[in-house]
C-alpha cells in the first residue's frame, strides 16, 4: 500500500514534536543538557526536516497532476 507524501509529513512532524518535548523535558528534569536530551533534539531536527521535506512533494505531485 503506498503512503500519501502528506501523511508521512503528518507522521513525521508528530514524531519529531514527541522528541522536541522529550528533549525539553529531559532538560528542565536535570537541569541542564544530557545526552539523551542533544540525541533528542538532533532526532527532532532530523524528523521536522523530512516532514517539510514531504510536504514540499505533496505539493510538486499535487501541481503536477493539475497540469
Amino acid at each position: 500500500m503506498i503512503r500519501s507524501p502528506l501523511s508521512l509529513a503528518v507522521l513525521y512532524l508528530f514524531i519529531g514534536c514527541m522528541f522536541v518535548f522529550w528533549a525539553v523535558t529531559d532538560v528542565r528534569k536535570a537541569g541542564d543538557w544530557t545526552f539523551l536530551s542533544i540525541f533528542c533534539a538532533i532526532f527532532a531536527t532530523f524528523d521536522i526536516y523530512t516532514a517539510i521535506r514531504y510536504i514540499k512533494l505533496h505539493y510538486k505531485i499535487k501541481k503536477m497532476n493539475q497540469k
